[in-house]
């Protein structure tokens, strides 16, 4: 799935300083994760991440980025 990057400016835009700060770290993060592992598969860490954040979804401790998009209204 590829998000249009001008969709990605509007939620970096609406960010507060704080929250700016994290998602540069975050995405710092992932940019590096991306190069080091661009031919691998997803590790058991990461598949068991994935299982623990769809439990958190589930149990309505997180956010869906749909309802995230409706809540800034973008």
């Amino acid at each position: 799935m590829s998000i249009p990057n001008d969709e990605l400016d509007k939620i970096i835009r609406r960010l507060n300083d704080d929250n700016k700060i994290v998602a540069k770290s975050f995405l710092t993060w992932l940019l590096e994760k991306q190069a080091d592992n661009d031919d691998e598969y997803l590790s058991s860490d990461d598949i068991q991440a994935l299982i623990h954040a769809r439990r958190e979804f589930d149990a309505g401790e997180t956010t869906s980025m749909e309802d995230l998009k409706r809540e800034l209204d973008i």
